[in-house]
């Protein structure tokens, strides 16, 4: 399989969890542990397109903290993180249509 054809099926991965939370079926609370989750258990090396677009919004989850009181600069409310998810559904839908 070419690395077109694994980020493509790697894409497909990560869509649904995503998914379920751009489209308000999930709360943010929700969606970070299940990503983070799914994240940790994903086995093998990503491609790098997918690996970038994966840990980029890792980074983001981990950066939601949920309590406005504890929330710093650095963090991300639900809102940010939502726009944040979207992007990354984006760029993953465009990858698994790629394959």
């Amino acid at each position: 399989m070419s690395a077109i054809g694994r980020a493509a099926e790697q894409a497909l991965i990560f869509i649904p969890t995503i998914e379920a939370f751009v489209d308000g079926r999930n709360t943010a609370d929700v969606f970070e542990k299940a990503y983070l989750r799914l994240v940790k258990r994903t086995p093998g090396i990503l491609e790098r397109e997918v690996s970038e677009i994966v840990n980029g919004l890792f980074g983001d989850v981990d950066a939601y903290v949920a309590e406005d009181r504890l929330r710093g600069d650095d963090d991300l409310d639900a809102g940010q993180l939502l726009t944040c998810a979207t992007t990354a559904l984006v760029k993953l839908r465009q990858l698994s249509r790629d394959g």
